[in-house]
């Protein structure tokens, strides 16, 4: 099973999410992923992943507006873990 970073963004103002999740991404390696809570869906971000060779796969949870799974899109283990989430 890959390794779960969580990072709770959900009470930060912006651009401080945006921040966070990208000094956030410098952690991961292959074999983890970036579980992040947000209040909304990040759409600036996710252009962002897109652009930089990462994944992701947004959740709609009981607990936090938004999950959303990031992963780095080379890494096809931690990939099918977080599409069968």
């Amino acid at each position: 099973m890959p390794e779960e970073l969580v990072l709770d963004v959900s009470t930060l103002e912006h651009p401080q999410p945006f921040e966070e999740v990208l000094e956030c991404l410098n952690k991961l390696n292959a074999g983890s992923y970036l579980h992040m809570l947000h209040r909304r869906t990040p759409y600036p971000l996710l252009q962002i992943l897109n652009e930089n060779g990462y994944d992701f796969k947004i959740l709609k949870p009981d607990k936090a507006d938004f999950e959303v799974l990031i992963w780095k899109t080379d890494d096809l283990s931690t990939a099918r873990y977080c599409q069968r989430q």
